[in-house]
């Protein structure tokens, strides 16, 4: 399996797409959907489930559609694989398997929810999750447009509550390097600037609450906050690219263009999770 080439998962792709189910127009009513009999999904997830222990960023992706529902955030293909692949950096040992198909249940509009069981290795440690993926056709072939787990789910229901500063707020959360671009005078938009940043993404999400003083001043209370620009030693913030982190300091709201996150966190204490 380790060797397996791009295009047995690609022709997997499309022949589970064949078997599982197609929309169709019907003459009396356009509208509505006509399906085959769910058969292949098991082989879909299957080929799904060992494109991630492949690693291999190119079979991850074909398996997306280009708009996902990511545990409970709207993400590109890339930015899923992208989110995969930090996971494995921070977590060598990482192995997931199947262990029970539950349930396939067809959605009004025509894609398919498939419930699972996975397990889960990380981190020297193996655990069951109730998880979900969610196949939508897209241009004939069956992709992943929703995926999450029971636990996901239930941690981002219970939102952590914070104020802004002077109160400090401590956060736990995967630190990852982030690109924007910046127009230079007088040159074609090529040429624009690269400008790193640095953000954290919260392990529980936020409601960032404005007292009434703070409101007068336009400062906002934001709710549901993830991600979380770092403002400080860069030096000190780099050498935690990629980690699990704890981070105590103040948070600010964005007021500047350098500010590319709703709410920005000053640091001043960061160490690393084990």
């Amino acid at each position: 399996m380790k060797h397996l080439p791009i295009l047995f998962f690609a022709l997997l792709l499309f022949s589970c797409g064949e078997k599982t189910g197609e929309v169709v127009n019907d003459s009396a009513n356009t509208d509505s959907v006509v399906t085959k009999s769910a058969t292949g999904w098991k082989e879909l997830t299957e080929s799904w489930n060992a494109s991630l222990n492949l690693r291999n960023a190119s079979i991850m992706k074909s398996f997306y559609a280009d708009s996902v529902l990511y545990y409970g955030d709207h993400l590109t293909s890339d930015e899923v694989v992208h989110r995969q692949q930090e996971y494995f950096r921070m977590n060598p040992d990482y192995v997931q398997k199947i262990v029970e198909y539950i349930d396939e249940i067809q959605q009004p509009d025509g894609s398919w929810l498939i419930k699972i069981t996975k397990q889960v290795t990380a981190n020297g440690k193996t655990a069951d999750y109730p998880a979900s993926i969610v196949y939508g056709n897209v241009g004939g072939i069956w992709k992943i447009v929703a995926e999450s787990d029971d636990i996901t789910d239930l941690n981002k229901a219970k939102n952590m509550q914070a104020q802004y500063a002077p109160v400090k707020t401590t956060l736990e959360g995967l630190i990852e390097e982030n690109t924007t671009f910046t127009p230079v005078a007088g040159t074609d938009p090529k040429s624009d600037a690269r400008v790193p940043y640095y953000v954290i993404w919260s392990k529980h999400s936020l409601d960032v609450v404005a007292t009434a003083e703070q409101e007068k001043k336009g400062i906002l209370t934001e709710e549901n906050v993830e991600r979380i620009q770092l403002i400080g030693s860069e030096e000190q913030i780099k050498k935690m690219l990629n980690h699990k982190v704890r981070v105590t300091g103040t948070l600010d709201h964005a007021t500047g263009s350098d500010h590319y996150t709703k709410v920005l966190l000053n640091v001043e204490l960061i160490e690393e999770v084990l």
